[in-house]
């Protein structure tokens, strides 16, 4: 197995230069009922949520920067076939808006995420979510490609430091980077999962392009802030929301919209 990972990474190193330029298309599935609280509260959420939402997302991507986005069927609002439809169709543009984008450098190491939430723009620069990651020696064929499997590990202190994740990544396409900022491995990542299976991110398909000019650009417009910043905002609004709803005699029905 050692000789497999350094003939692996010797294999980055040599065409790690190379022009390497394309898209990836990944579907993201989301567990909604998995840290649900097994309450009264929480069985009433269970019959309001699906339990499921899976989401499609695309990466564009060349040797040196990417950006992620979501993907958004244009006919899907006019297509409803009863109210269940409509509402997942409603917390899909909530979860996953179709303006936010994660743009990273993978030379610099920086990621900025660009978010529109309640009217306004924000500006979350960070770094690569690579602080540590194990290989574990195991291997796996996904999508036709030779796979490995690497834990992340995080820094004890940091904003990640109670993430659970594993991933799968193919040195065959040494692109430094994949879904949702997640990146700092020698290759693609095709597969990852979240705190033992609550999110799930797959990879759909690979298609080889040139990718033009303007396909790939650095958010400039909006407001800096820290994810502690933006997660601090997020809360209070929606506290302010709930009580808002709670007011108004929401208290029997579902989450406001």
């Amino acid at each position: 197995m050692k000789k497999t990972l350094l003939y692996l990474f010797l294999f980055v190193g040599l065409v790690g230069n190379a022009q390497l330029t394309g898209e990836v298309h990944y579907t993201t599935k989301v567990n909604m009922h998995k840290d649900l609280p097994d309450t009264e509260r929480g069985k009433r959420m269970k019959e309001f949520l699906p339990e499921f939402m899976d989401f499609e997302n695309l990466l564009i991507f060349t040797g040196t920067q990417t950006v992620y986005k979501n993907v958004h069927d244009e006919n899907e609002e006019v297509n409803f076939e009863d109210e269940e439809d409509r509402r997942k169709s409603m917390m899909k543009k909530r979860m996953a808006p179709a303006n936010d984008i994660i743009y990273t450098n993978v030379e610099t190491g920086l990621v900025v995420e660009k978010k529109e939430f309640m009217d306004k723009i924000f500006l979350i620069k960070d770094s690569i979510i690579n602080s540590k990651w194990k290989l574990t020696g195991e291997t796996m064929m996904v999508s036709d490609m030779n796979c490995m499997k690497a834990e992340y590990l995080p820094t004890p202190g940091d904003s990640t430091d109670t993430l659970q994740m594993y991933v799968w990544f193919t040195p065959e396409i040494p692109v430094s980077s994949g879904p949702a900022g997640y990146g700092g491995l020698p290759g693609l990542i095709v597969y990852l999962n979240e705190y033992n299976g609550s999110k799930e991110i797959s990879l759909s398909t690979i298609v080889m392009r040139e990718v033009a000019d303007g396909e790939i650009e650095e958010p400039k417009k909006g407001k800096e802030v820290t994810r502690e910043e933006f997660d601090e905002i997020r809360r209070q609004k929606m506290e302010e929301r709930r009580k808002q709803w709670e007011g108004q005699g929401g208290g029997h029905g579902g989450p406001p919209h």
